[in-house]
């Protein structure tokens, strides 16, 4: 009876330090994706900012057309000044969204603009070709 016990619980001791090695897998893989979601949450505030700015831009660029348009000469060359700064904070937004989509693992449809998957091979919302 004493080796029925011990051998029994031998399995439980085992099975306890599988359950113990999973939970810890678990928590570890957890702690991975809560940081990759605050890392998401802090580019998406970002992103925001630089939609934001680019906005702005759009709207100093449509002033001085309107502007123009009036017969009111700018100074200098603001259409040209503006249309780097344009292509400046464009080029900030795709880093911005490339590295949220290397996060999420995934990636923009070219055609749609919905969110897929890496390995994907077409897009699941238009079936457009990846």
């Amino acid at each position: 009876m004493d080796d029925k016990v011990k051998e029994l619980l031998d399995k439980i001791r085992g099975t306890a330090s599988v359950a113990a090695d999973a939970a810890a897998d678990t928590a570890r893989v957890a702690g991975k994706k809560a940081g990759q979601m605050v890392d998401v949450a802090k580019l998406n505030v970002q992103l925001f900012d630089l939609n934001g700015d680019f906005n702005d831009i759009l709207r100093r660029l449509g002033q001085v057309m309107y502007d123009t348009h009036r017969g009111q000469t700018p100074e200098g060359d603001p259409v040209t000044e503006l249309l780097a700064e344009a292509d400046e904070t464009a080029a900030k937004v795709e880093e911005v969204k490339s590295r949220i989509a290397d996060l999420r693992q995934s990636r923009s449809c070219p055609t749609c603009g919905a969110p897929c998957g890496k390995g994907d091979k077409f897009c699941r919302s238009c079936g457009a070709s990846l």
